[in-house]
């Protein structure tokens, strides 16, 4: 009678701990519910989910986002260790879609930026652009491989890429670690700038879709992770780096540029994105990362929800790929 007596008390208190447990579960899901909508007002009242990014436990870390020209939604990214970075085409199945370099060998860099633009898809990493077929990534099954038919170097990073109309877009990711190229160092109204994007023109003549050399250039600041020019005469910045919040950063690119600058023989324009050209800083959850205005809105991949970086528990994690609908972005005109 006495063993009884004891188990008792030890089993109410055990159904208490689990009750307040529980509790306390259902009040971390409420406030990741709502919370969001309250600390970051400015994107979450204009942005909506495209797509849940998968196998984010499997130890994918999404980085590039861009629409294939049927409108599907494709995100790219790297795996774990020496497996092949992939590009994952999103709907009711992902398909995966491993990579392989030109002589066949796995490709595992880093994939930090995609788009698509006519007959090709585009991976930036490296200082390079590798480029694929658009129609081996739409007719590729789930797990199959894809090898890059070419790539060419940039003189950047080739952190992040993004098209729109005509341009091709490629440009740097700079903090303490991440050094880039001296002449990309200048002094702008709000201090020093030490990355550029450059913009390429899109054309049906070279073999890979690009023209050689870069038609402008613009001067931006530390830790973007993604560049995208908009309809409303706006170039649009991610920025972001650890957990800090992260931001959309948008410029008026409707004046005159702020000066020439050298580049593979070429003197071209020259956009100096600072406080002289601002338009409206967005604050967004951590981790943002490659962005891209397709129909209407501006496509935001994060990499927060990773297995990497602690899968999505942390609160404001963002799992998915959003779209950003803002009138700031101006009018469609694709």
């Amino acid at each position: 009678m006495r063993v009884f007596a004891a188990a008792v008390p030890a089993r109410k208190g055990l159904f208490i701990a689990l009750k307040v447990l529980i509790g306390l579960i259902l009040l971390y899901v409420l406030f990741c519910l709502i919370a969001p909508r309250i600390v970051y007002p400015g994107f979450y009242r204009y942005a909506g989910k495209v797509s849940a990014i998968p196998d984010l436990w499997s130890g994918f870390i999404p980085q590039g986002v861009t629409t294939a020209p049927d409108g599907t939604t494709l995100i790219c990214g790297y795996m774990p260790g020496d497996e092949a970075s992939r590009i994952c085409r999103l709907g009711k199945e992902p398909v995966r879609i491993n990579l392989e370099r030109e002589n066949g060998e796995v490709y595992d860099g880093h994939a930090g930026g995609m788009t698509a633009a006519g007959e090709f898809v585009y991976i930036s990493n490296a200082s390079k652009i590798f480029v694929l077929k658009a129609e081996d990534v739409m007719n590729a099954s789930d797990g199959d491989t894809v090898r890059f038919i070419g790539h060419f170097d940039v003189p950047c990073r080739a952190s992040f890429c993004s098209t729109f109309g005509r341009m091709l877009y490629v440009g740097d990711f700079y903090a303490d670690g991440y050094e880039t190229e001296a002449d990309h160092v200048m002094q702008t109204a709000d201090g020093e700038h030490r990355a550029m994007v450059f913009g390429y023109s899109l054309s049906e003549d070279e073999p890979l879709g690009v023209a050689p050399v870069p038609v402008n250039a613009f001067s931006v600041c530390e830790k973007v992770q993604g560049f995208a020019m908009t309809p409303g005469a706006s170039a649009a910045l991610s920025c972001s780096y650890g957990l800090a919040d992260s931001e959309l950063k948008l410029y008026r690119i409707n004046s005159n540029p702020d000066g020439v600058f050298s580049c593979e023989g070429a003197e071209i324009p020259l956009y100096i994105l600072d406080s002289r050209r601002a338009q409206e800083t967005i604050r967004v959850p951590h981790m943002s990362e490659d962005i891209e205005y397709r129909d209407g809105g501006l496509l935001v991949a994060f990499e927060a929800g990773a297995k990497k970086y602690g899968g999505g528990i942390l609160p404001f994690s963002v799992c998915s790929v959003m779209k950003w609908r803002s009138p700031s972005l101006g009018d469609s005109i694709e």
